[in-house]
Protein backbone atom coordinates (compact mmCIF):
# COMPACT_ATOMS: atom_id res chain seq x y z
CA UNK A 1 0.00 0.00 0.00
CA UNK A 2 2.77 2.51 0.89
CA UNK A 3 4.02 1.81 -2.62
CA UNK A 4 0.71 2.72 -4.39
CA UNK A 5 0.12 5.87 -2.08
CA UNK A 6 3.92 7.30 -2.78
CA UNK A 7 4.37 6.49 -6.58
CA UNK A 8 0.28 8.03 -7.06
CA UNK A 9 1.22 11.21 -4.83
CA UNK A 10 4.59 11.35 -7.08
CA UNK A 11 3.27 11.02 -10.34
CA UNK A 12 1.44 14.24 -9.99
CA UNK A 13 4.14 16.42 -8.33
CA UNK A 14 3.25 15.86 -4.97
CA UNK A 15 6.17 16.94 -2.43
CA UNK A 16 7.63 13.88 -0.37
CA UNK A 17 5.71 12.37 2.71
CA UNK A 18 6.58 14.14 5.89
CA UNK A 19 7.99 11.26 8.19
CA UNK A 20 7.00 13.09 11.30
CA UNK A 21 3.13 12.56 9.72
CA UNK A 22 3.37 8.61 8.98
CA UNK A 23 5.39 7.31 11.87
CA UNK A 24 2.90 7.44 14.65
CA UNK A 25 1.13 4.91 11.93
CA UNK A 26 4.23 3.29 11.75
CA UNK A 27 5.35 2.61 15.20
CA UNK A 28 1.75 1.69 16.41
CA UNK A 29 1.38 -1.46 18.23
CA UNK A 30 0.49 -4.01 16.58
CA UNK A 31 -3.27 -4.46 16.07
CA UNK A 32 -4.61 -0.97 17.37
CA UNK A 33 -6.46 1.34 14.83
CA UNK A 34 -3.42 3.02 13.69
CA UNK A 35 -1.38 -0.32 12.92
CA UNK A 36 -4.04 -0.99 10.21
CA UNK A 37 -3.60 2.34 8.27
CA UNK A 38 -0.41 3.28 5.66
CA UNK A 39 -0.25 7.89 5.79
CA UNK A 40 1.03 9.95 4.01
CA UNK A 41 1.37 14.25 4.20
CA UNK A 42 2.78 15.91 1.72
CA UNK A 43 3.14 19.76 2.35
CA UNK A 44 3.38 22.33 0.35
CA UNK A 45 4.48 26.31 1.31
CA UNK A 46 4.56 30.01 -0.62
CA UNK A 47 7.62 28.44 -3.03
CA UNK A 48 5.90 25.77 -3.89
CA UNK A 49 2.12 25.29 -3.02
CA UNK A 50 -0.35 22.91 -3.44
CA UNK A 51 -3.86 23.81 -4.88
CA UNK A 52 -7.31 21.87 -5.11
CA UNK A 53 -6.31 21.34 -9.00
CA UNK A 54 -3.53 18.96 -7.80
CA UNK A 55 -5.97 17.31 -5.12
CA UNK A 56 -7.97 16.69 -7.87
CA UNK A 57 -4.94 14.73 -9.88
CA UNK A 58 -4.09 12.85 -6.77
CA UNK A 59 -7.86 11.81 -6.99
CA UNK A 60 -7.52 11.17 -10.42
CA UNK A 61 -4.29 9.08 -10.06
CA UNK A 62 -5.74 6.95 -7.78
CA UNK A 63 -8.96 6.10 -9.89
CA UNK A 64 -6.56 4.94 -12.87
CA UNK A 65 -5.09 2.84 -10.29
CA UNK A 66 -8.26 1.17 -10.64
CA UNK A 67 -9.51 2.99 -6.58
CA UNK A 68 -13.44 3.53 -7.32
CA UNK A 69 -14.20 6.68 -5.64
CA UNK A 70 -17.15 6.16 -2.68
CA UNK A 71 -18.97 9.23 -3.45
CA UNK A 72 -18.50 12.71 -5.01
CA UNK A 73 -15.68 15.28 -3.46
CA UNK A 74 -16.62 17.37 -0.64
CA UNK A 75 -15.32 20.90 -0.92
CA UNK A 76 -15.34 24.46 1.22
CA UNK A 77 -14.38 27.26 0.15
CA UNK A 78 -12.49 30.01 1.99
CA UNK A 79 -13.89 33.72 2.61
CA UNK A 80 -11.59 34.56 -0.66
CA UNK A 81 -13.64 32.48 -2.76
CA UNK A 82 -10.79 29.63 -3.19
CA UNK A 83 -10.88 26.23 -1.97
CA UNK A 84 -9.61 25.60 0.82
CA UNK A 85 -10.67 22.39 1.79
CA UNK A 86 -11.78 19.31 0.31
CA UNK A 87 -12.31 15.49 0.99
CA UNK A 88 -12.79 12.50 -1.06
CA UNK A 89 -12.88 8.42 -0.17
CA UNK A 90 -11.60 5.71 -2.66
CA UNK A 91 -11.79 1.98 -1.82
CA UNK A 92 -10.03 -0.84 -3.11
CA UNK A 93 -9.28 -4.61 -2.09
CA UNK A 94 -10.69 -3.99 1.20
CA UNK A 95 -8.68 -0.84 1.82
CA UNK A 96 -10.49 2.67 1.93
CA UNK A 97 -8.07 5.42 1.29
CA UNK A 98 -9.14 9.25 2.62
CA UNK A 99 -7.23 11.55 1.04
CA UNK A 100 -7.58 15.60 1.92
CA UNK A 101 -6.55 18.86 0.87
CA UNK A 102 -6.60 22.12 3.28
CA UNK A 103 -4.58 25.53 3.14
CA UNK A 104 -3.71 26.99 6.20
CA UNK A 105 -1.65 30.58 6.23
CA UNK A 106 0.88 29.95 3.90
CA UNK A 107 1.15 26.20 3.97
CA UNK A 108 -0.75 23.78 2.02
CA UNK A 109 -0.89 19.84 2.44
CA UNK A 110 -2.66 17.09 0.75
CA UNK A 111 -2.94 13.88 3.21
CA UNK A 112 -3.68 10.15 1.58
CA UNK A 113 -4.29 8.00 4.85
CA UNK A 114 -5.07 4.34 3.72
CA UNK A 115 -7.19 1.79 6.27
CA UNK A 116 -7.42 -2.07 5.72
CA UNK A 117 -11.13 -2.66 7.09
CA UNK A 118 -10.22 -6.18 8.22
CA UNK A 119 -7.50 -5.17 10.06
CA UNK A 120 -9.50 -2.41 11.54
CA UNK A 121 -12.81 -4.59 12.17
CA UNK A 122 -10.07 -6.78 14.05
CA UNK A 123 -8.95 -4.50 16.02
CA UNK A 124 -12.31 -3.14 16.86
CA UNK A 125 -12.63 0.33 15.39
CA UNK A 126 -15.64 1.28 13.36
CA UNK A 127 -14.80 3.60 11.22
CA UNK A 128 -11.09 5.35 10.56
CA UNK A 129 -7.60 4.62 12.76
CA UNK A 130 -8.11 8.66 12.83
CA UNK A 131 -11.01 8.33 15.28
Amino acid sequence: MRIDLDTSVAAVGVPANAPEYARPFEDAPAGSPPSCAVAFRGIGDETAPLDFDRFKAVVGELRERDWQQSGGLRERETLDGVIGEAHAILKQRGWTVSVQYGIAEKTSAITLTAYDEACMKRSGADASPLG
